[in-house]
């Protein structure tokens, strides 16, 4: 009776879930990083750090300027968020805007650098 429940309030079939999966894998894996690098965190009695650096990833995940966005490390040290990696400039701009503007973030450390432009040679 629950099945038939589940199955007619969420009509997805595992095959729908699988491919939803892999097309989100990377977030899913960034998401899965997180979770791993947070239970120490909570055990050291850290956990505002944790909740803020899950606002902001949630914020950076949610816009889609900025989810796709390789490269791009979070991590919340003592209120003092650090955004690293090498990502496009406007991806750059964006998630130090998101940054500064969640709560329970004091300051941002950018750390962020933009991928080299490629070198023409010339031969003459």
């Amino acid at each position: 009776m629950i099945r038939r429940l589940v199955k007619s309030v969420v009509p997805v079939s595992r095959v729908g879930v699988a491919m939803w999966a892999w097309h989100n894998r990377d977030e899913i894996l960034g998401w899965a990083g997180f979770v791993a690098t947070a239970a120490p965190k909570l055990v050291e009695g850290k956990a505002t750090d944790v909740l803020t650096e899950a606002k902001l990833r949630a914020r950076l995940t949610a816009d889609s300027r900025t989810r796709g966005a390789d490269g791009l490390r979070v991590s919340v040290v003592d209120g003092v968020a650090t955004l690293a990696g090498v990502v496009d400039p406007a991806v750059h701009d964006v998630a130090l805007d998101l940054a500064t503007s969640t709560s329970g973030i004091r300051r941002v450390r950018d750390d962020l650098t933009h991928p080299a432009a490629p070198r023409r040679f010339s031969f003459a």
